[in-house]
């Protein structure tokens, strides 16, 4: 034992070997947790990006198309921020491990806290309207922003499945007839003379509208239920 110990201190005086001070290991040690800290920011994003993307579909329009619910919930899923939130919580436990402590902790128990503050603040975030903001601005300034998840306006661009949606630009009441130009700037004369309208819609020019009906031909559209673009949940929730 004598002699490993003076090979040791005659291996550390070779080597010029020097002892780091206190305060690397504490800043070490703040900067992990600043780094567990981002991780988590960012998992609460993804999950309110989640729940946003979730709650603007209207899921009950499977059975107008002749699609099943699981086809429509494979398509729907927001992907793209499934993966993001999966990858910030497993950075955030990464980085939890390696503070002071963290080792002390299980796996299941580190990845349920990060999910739970994910969920919990990622919640807070999307009743506030961030998760629709910031989806304006990816869409806005990331290319193929739009390829990359599945959107509302997506879900209703259809016509073939009898799903349309776009904003009013004409109304003949005489003739129950409205003219649209759909999200890809596509003008249709459209039917209204069997159609339900749905949330005490008042149909007017200018009002975003979707529609569940049959497509006649490619300009013309007879609609059977007329709902508004927004749904009751998500207006009650932006007037708060």
């Amino acid at each position: 034992m004598k002699n490993l110990s003076e090979q040791v201190l005659k291996q550390i005086k070779e080597d010029n070997i020097k002892p780091k001070p206190r305060w690397h290991f504490v800043l070490k040690n703040y900067f992990i947790w600043l780094l567990f800290g981002i991780s988590i920011i960012l998992g609460c994003l993804a999950f309110s990006m989640i729940l946003f993307m979730v709650i603007q579909l209207d899921w009950d329009v499977y059975q107008y198309v002749g699609d099943s619910f699981l086809k429509t919930l494979f398509i729907s899923l927001p992907y793209l921020w499934l993966l993001f939130l999966i990858l910030f919580i497993a950075t955030a436990y990464y980085n939890f491990i390696h503070t002071k402590r963290g080792y002390r902790f299980r796996f299941i128990t580190i990845v349920l806290m990060s999910l739970f503050i994910s969920v919990m603040f990622g919640t807070y975030l999307y009743f506030n309207g961030f998760s629709e903001n910031i989806e304006n601005i990816f869409f806005k300034k990331i290319p193929y922003y739009n390829i990359l998840v599945y959107t509302c306006e997506e879900q209703w661009m259809q016509p073939e499945k009898g799903l349309l949606a776009g904003t009013i630009v004409g109304i003949e009441f005489s003739e129950h007839s409205i003219e649209l130009i759909d999200f890809n700037n596509s003008h249709w004369q459209v039917d209204t003379s069997k159609s339900i309208i749905k949330g005490n819609l008042q149909l007017s020019n200018g009002l975003k509208i979707k529609m569940i009906g049959n497509m006649i031909d490619k300009a013309y559209f007879q609609a059977i239920e007329i709902r508004p673009w927004k749904g009751q949940r998500k207006m009650l929730i932006k007037n708060k």
